[in-house]
């Protein structure tokens, strides 16, 4: 899988990159990697995509940052054909040494604060001392065990049609994966913690910041396109998850 690496920040203690990952044309597993130092992946994009280490697979999608560790050798599989966007944290002092990789699932309001610490280190402008707070409330965050059944499959059906001008409705999306809406919704907040309006609401506003980060400063159109009534609907919501306004954001962010 060919990446565009940008590097953002190189101190003492951690490297920070921008790494662009472009899909194969051919879907399916890619050849083993090995990592030679620990590293912390954030999501800086739209992402459908499998990890497989040992005898686990993880789903990861925008809302994913993963923590993986030294000499660790695994595979990737993009389940959607995109531009991968990431922030790179490599590690070269060790809190302590890790046996097992994390993955972790972000807030928007994480999300948000890993976009603006991406744009503060590319103008130069601090955000090594943002990034760092990340990394250490990841360490300490809850860890998403590999997904089983439906609800693996209810999370990627999500993922995959987040941005989509056709979204399926919770009664839609159970019985794509043969449940009960009653159970699918009950095991998906188990699994997960959220449940699957959150869950939803959260990949989009993922998208609302990724495209603003990519310069998109049409917030009407953003709104049409990931299904809200308007833009002050999707103002609402953006401001009580994220704690900032969509003006705000896209200032920040572009």
């Amino acid at each position: 899988m060919p990446h565009d690496r940008t590097l953002l920040y190189a101190g003492h203690e951690f490297t920070v990159e921008h790494l662009r990952s472009h899909a194969k044309e051919e879907p399916g597993w890619s050849g083993p990697y090995t990592l030679e130092s620990r590293r912390i992946i954030f999501p800086a994009g739209r992402t459908v995509l499998d990890v497989r280490w040992s005898d686990s697979t993880w789903q990861v999608d925008g809302l994913t940052a993963m923590h993986l560790v030294d000499a660790m050798v695994y595979q990737l599989r993009p389940v959607v054909r995109a531009t991968r966007q990431s922030v790179v944290v490599s590690r070269h002092r060790l809190a302590r040494p890790d046996a097992t990789p994390a993955f972790c699932l972000l807030s928007p309001r994480s999300l948000y604060r890993v976009h603006a610490a991406r744009r503060q280190l590319r103008a130069g402008d601090g955000g090594a001392q943002a990034i760092a707070s990340l990394v250490d409330e990841l360490e300490a965050s809850r860890q998403q065990l590999p997904l089983t059944g439906a609800v693996a499959r209810a999370r990627r059906l999500l993922a995959e049609t987040v941005d989509r001008e056709a979204r399926l409705s919770l009664h839609e999306l159970a019985d794509a994966v043969s449940r009960s809406p009653f159970h699918l919704a009950r095991s998906f907040r188990e699994q997960t913690g959220l449940s699957l309006h959150q869950y939803r609401q959260h990949l989009r506003l993922a998208s609302v910041m990724e495209r603003l980060a990519d310069g998109d400063t049409d917030l009407a159109g953003l709104a049409h396109d990931l299904g809200y009534c308007g833009q002050s609907h999707l103002g609402a919501v953006f401001r009580r998850e994220v704690g900032v306004t969509l003006g705000e954001a896209r200032r920040a962010l572009a």
